[in-house]
């Protein structure tokens, strides 16, 4: 039998709990018009909203005249029901929206515009702190450069962090890294120190300290992309029955799961690459131990409305290396093997499939 540990109580409360030393902002798109004008709009800036957005704009006003300068326009974000602004002078310099978004038009031939001409603006979301916590492999916290850049997290009260997972990093070899911790976001004189060994592709680090600020530092000045990113941040608690799965478990190559929903807990699977099924027994569990896995489903399925949430899983603790991000199977069967002390003793089976990255 092997010991292994369940990762998936996150103590990291939302991103806004996350500060970063950097992150790269999100892409403006050109406009996309539905206009019987002339003029010719163009769309700049670096999102820093911290999630996709489209933004609408549309020209309100041409009694002034219908050209560049002299018409007006008012603007929204699609998801929102009325108008953020109106009656803004249309420029040929850019105007800012929101969220560092800004539009500009260029003259055409005849009128410029039209009452009612339109434009859409994607703009796609910064890769900062949504990025760590949505559960989406496929999105990253990209920093702006290699070196000297941290992580720092605020649990609003002290939680027991007994795991950290930096997830799809790309620190190299000669990478340093320091997990801080204590009362107070003072790390001048933190009361808790580790410099974990990096592993791949994530850097997982069992420790055991109750704290409430929490700071993950990262120095790699000789990283070939010249910038640090990474998947998810996990800082929290772990299961770990009290006994491992049995030797007759099964591992296999399957056509894994990508995640592509960023909502938690929404989750939709399409076959992209090879990943890892597990199918694991185990055998005399106590009362304690079945408690355990029955918290662990209740956190992370609702079989009433079909969410799942993904776990991290290390199978072999002498390997931190090969913990795997999975989704649990729809179902925990286990069942009562005889009568004993404290409840008597149960047999368990459980499956994981790896979810993987589309891209990777």
């Amino acid at each position: 039998m092997s010991a292994c540990r369940f990762l998936y109580q996150n103590h990291i409360p939302g991103p806004w709990a996350l500060s970063l030393s950097s992150a790269r902002p999100g892409l403006v798109g050109m406009p996309a018009p539905r206009a019987a004008g002339s003029a010719l709009a163009y769309a700049a800036g670096e999102h820093t909203g911290a999630l996709d957005q489209v933004f609408l704009v549309e020209i309100d006003s041409v009694q002034a005249g219908s050209q560049v300068g002299r018409a007006t326009f008012r603007w929204r974000r699609a998801d929102s029901a009325s108008w953020e602004a109106g009656g803004v002078p249309t420029s040929a310099s850019f105007t800012p929206l929101a969220d560092g978004v800004r539009i500009k038009w260029v003259s055409g031939q005849g009128d410029d515009f039209a009452l009612g001409d339109s434009w859409s603006i994607l703009a796609a979301r910064s890769a900062g702190a949504v990025a760590l916590l949505d559960r989406d492999r496929d999105s990253q916290w990209c920093a702006t450069a290699c070196a000297g850049q941290w992580l720092e997290a605020d649990l609003a009260q002290p939680r027991r962090v007994r795991a950290l997972v930096l997830a799809d990093h790309n620190l190299g070899d000669t990478a340093r890294v320091r997990l801080l911790a204590g009362d107070t976001p003072d790390w001048s004189a933190p009361a808790y120190s580790l410099e974990p060994a990096v592993t791949r592709p994530h850097l997982v680090a069992f420790l055991d300290q109750e704290r409430r600020y929490w700071r993950l530092e990262l120095d790699d000045p000789d990283n070939p992309e010249g910038l640090l990113r990474a998947s998810q941040l996990f800082l929290g608690d772990y299961f770990e029955p009290s006994r491992g799965f049995r030797r007759g478990y099964t591992r296999s190559l399957v056509a894994g799961r990508a995640l592509t929903a960023t909502d938690a807990g929404k989750l939709a699977g399409s076959a992209r690459s090879l990943g890892q099924r597990w199918h694991l027994a185990f055998s005399l569990l106590d009362q304690q131990d079945l408690a355990g896995f029955q918290e662990m489903y209740r956190t992370v399925h609702d079989a009433q409305r079909g969410d799942l949430n993904p776990i991290f899983f290390t199978p072999f603790l002498s390997q931190p290396a090969d913990t795997l991000y999975c989704l649990p199977g729809a179902e925990l069967s286990w069942r009562h093997l005889h009568q004993g002390g404290a409840g008597g003793r149960f047999a368990l089976e459980m499956t994981l499939e790896e979810v993987l990255r589309s891209h990777a």
